[in-house]
């Protein structure tokens, strides 16, 4: 599979590493396919990528904010594999520049917010495991395939001890937690 063509075919597509028993950590995943829109997780087919937004919780009885993210699944038609070498040597290495970024919720606040947790969870013994969110946003001007590529490179590069680090582009839907709401499909 040459990577480079993936900049070029309208389909929709997910590139995987995935550092999970039983996976080799080395490899580069690539699954290509339709992408549609499910209403509840036992809708999913028994083969795909289900792309899951937070809201689905729900399901489980807990109350969330629904922001309409739709819950999609990638079903793939071709699935490919590659050593993690020679993905990144396919994978575009161009800059990306990030404008007028910033986070939603200012270092002190979110020192606050974490201090508070500790104290008031944790110390209480209300869990161990909390999940704090802090958003980035920015704007990429003229974001693309190649620029998702790249980032996904850098990705494969740096992250340290990530369970999965991966890419999806699902044609001219919106995913979940998608990170740029300008690029459409990503």
């Amino acid at each position: 599979m040459d990577l480079v063509r993936l900049l070029h075919d309208p389909r929709p597509f997910a590139l995987l590493r995935r550092r999970a028993p039983g996976h080799d950590h080395d490899l580069v995943e690539v699954l290509l396919g339709p992408v549609t829109a499910r209403d509840r997780l036992a809708e999913l087919p028994d083969e795909g990528l289900a792309l899951v937004p937070f809201r689905q919780i729900r399901e489980r009885g807990f109350d969330v904010r629904d922001d309409g993210t739709p819950l999609l699944v990638l079903t793939p038609e071709e699935t490919y594999a590659l050593p993690l070498a020679e993905a990144l040597e396919q994978l575009p290495a161009h800059g990306v520049r990030v404008e007028g970024g910033g986070f939603d919720v200012g270092d002190e606040e979110y020192a606050r917010i974490v201090g508070r947790v500790l104290r008031e969870e944790i110390g209480a013994g209300e869990g161990a495991n909390f999940v704090i969110r802090r958003t980035y946003e920015g704007r990429i001007p003229g974001f693309g395939r190649a620029d998702a590529l790249a980032l996904f490179r850098r990705l494969l590069e740096g992250e340290r001890g990530a369970y999965w680090t991966f890419v999806v582009h699902t044609g001219d839907q919106k995913g979940p937690e998608g990170p740029s709401s300008e690029g459409g499909g990503w």
